[in-house]
């Protein structure tokens, strides 16, 4: 079997699936797809266990919610009897998300796993390369052929924005703004070959010392606008609460790591197959829904709970990308402009 080359967050590889642990949180109170393979192999267990509906599988949940398959011990019934292999790939993978890229992949965890959730945002995310022979993977159609050789470059960049600890967190997010917006005219004016200069530039501490104070203070923050969008996104989501400041910096770390996972592992800024500038918007929108709700309990179990409620939401993401559909200038001003550096 070829091993393939793959790039992940280092807590990754620490990851083992404990369904007692969680309660097998992935096999109830959501819809679960499964490929027509699998399907068919389900129904010969239970025939009305799948059902098909807008082109795709998915697992008849019980009166439970639950998956039928599910065991009283929290473990799944398929597996233990028929082994893994029998599984379909949302089953026998889950929570891991792996891209195909150009011949190599890109792996991350979805945070919708409370255990991966743990994993991810407990520590500041570090990345490896790694070899394995695992052969799921899925190709992310969004990111046009031509970048594919960039994809790695461009988001590494962004990490390093991302991580920048001496500026708050929606500091690194006006930052992040301006670097797609210089991407996003590259990419326009069929100028890839500066791709390595900008992404350069901005993993320069020189730039981050010199230039970024001065960008920083170009943007004024339009609280208006602020208002008028987010109040709009928090109804739509059934949110009523008013964003908690001193919770949001006290647990600046774990947005900072639900950030960098989010980014990387959703393959911005290609997530969606709209502009980039839309991408951006979606990231930050999203962002800001999750930065409302930390204050609100124990902060890794909000990400788990709006992992698996608002992340996983195709509907809700759909109607989010019209919003998103905003310059990113107009995004950039919608955050707020915190001068002073820490």
């Amino acid at each position: 079997m070829v091993k393939r080359v793959y790039y992940e967050p280092e807590y990754v590889s620490k990851f083992v699936c404990d369904g007692p642990s969680c309660k097998a949180a992935c096999c109830k109170d959501w819809q679960i797809e499964i490929d027509i393979k699998a399907a068919n192999r389900y129904r010969e267990r239970n025939s009305n266990i799948a059902d098909f509906k807008d082109g795709k599988y998915y697992i008849n949940l019980d009166g439970n919610n639950t998956c039928p398959f599910l065991t009283e011990q929290c473990l799944c019934g398929l597996q233990l009897s028929e082994g893994e292999p029998f599984l379909s790939g949302t089953c026998r993978t889950f929570p891991r998300r792996t891209y195909f890229i150009d011949e190599f992949c890109v792996r991350t965890l979805s945070l919708a796993c409370p255990i991966a959730a743990k994993l991810a945002l407990s520590e500041q995310i570090k990345f490896k390369t790694t070899e394995t022979d695992d052969e799921t993977d899925v190709y992310n159609p969004n990111i046009p052929d031509d970048l594919l050789d960039y994809l790695l470059e461009v988001q590494a960049a962004a990490v390093h924005i991302l991580q920048k600890r001496q500026l708050s967190i929606n500091q690194r997010l006006i930052i992040l703004g301006f670097y797609l917006d210089r991407l996003e005219e590259i990419i326009n004016a069929d100028k890839l070959e500066e791709i390595d200069n900008l992404c350069a530039l901005y993993r320069s501490e020189g730039f981050f010392d010199n230039q970024v104070p001065k960008m920083l203070k170009s943007i004024q923050y339009d609280q208006s606008a602020y208002e008028k969008i987010m109040l709009e996104v928090f109804a739509k989501a059934d949110i009523i609460i008013k964003p908690n400041l001193e919770a949001r910096q006290k647990n600046s770390e774990i947005l900072e790591n639900y950030l960098v996972n989010e980014f990387f592992g959703n393959t911005y800024p290609w997530r969606t197959k709209g502009a980039i500038s839309q991408n951006y918007g979606l990231f930050v929108l999203t962002y800001k829904i999750l930065e409302a709700l930390i204050g609100e309990g124990d902060p890794i179990e909000v990400v788990t709970w709006f992992s698996r409620n608002i992340d996983h939401d195709v509907e809700y993401y759909r109607w989010l990308q019209t919003k998103a559909g905003l310059d990113i200038l107009k995004i950039m001003k919608i955050l707020h402009n915190e001068i002073q550096l820490k």
